[in-house]
């Protein structure tokens, strides 16, 4: 598994290193936001995990491996031809049948989910956050935390979902900063 995540790693690097189309980029998590998600789930335990950006699902894989065989993760993709990859990942790892992946725009997918999540990760479109806010918490368990990448790298797109989030009295919110930023929330109370 190390090896694969590795040339995935340098893989999606590579190709972001000669793509100008945003949309062909992988834009992988670092490294390090993915040892952090790994130590998260090994602390949380989760078995259900939900996770909106697949891209070529190198974050997902990182999510699956840390979980073993306990863990379910749902990943919602977007973008066909990353969903159909990121599907190769997954079966190229043998975790596919504990990986539940998703085509399609994310609004419309979790407002079809059922049952809560211990942890979501959020690394999609930024503009969405805030829309897809309260069906998110509606769908993470108490106790239960929510991860969001890029809130350092692309601080001024994260403001107003991480503003709305410091206004919730059920939340605790902070910045962590590994790799480009993680804002880390923790629902204490059935969110209201």
């Amino acid at each position: 598994m190390d090896d694969l995540l590795e040339k995935l790693q340098m893989q999606g690097t590579e190709n972001d290193a000669l793509q100008q189309d945003k949309s062909k980029k992988w834009l992988n998590i670092t490294p390090g936001t993915g040892k952090f998600l790994a130590l998260l789930v090994d602390e949380i335990q989760p078995t259900r995990i939900l996770e909106i950006g697949t891209s070529m699902g190198y974050s997902t894989l990182w999510l699956a491996h840390a979980g073993g065989n306990s863990v379910q993760v749902v990943t919602i993709e977007c973008d066909e031809a990353k969903h159909q990859q990121a599907q190769q990942h997954f079966r190229q790892a043998g975790m596919d049948n504990r990986i539940d992946a998703k085509l399609g725009d994310a609004s419309d997918w979790i407002t079809r989910l059922e049952g809560q999540f211990e942890l979501i990760f959020l690394d999609a479109d930024r503009s969405q956050y805030l829309s897809l806010a309260p069906r998110l918490f509606q769908l993470l368990k108490p106790q239960g935390m929510l991860v969001v990448d890029n809130a350092l790298s692309h601080a001024d797109d994260v403001a107003p979902f991480k503003r709305w989030l410091e206004q919730q009295p059920e939340l605790d919110v902070g910045v962590l900063p590994i790799g480009k930023g993680e804002l880390v929330v923790y629902l204490h109370d059935d969110f209201r």
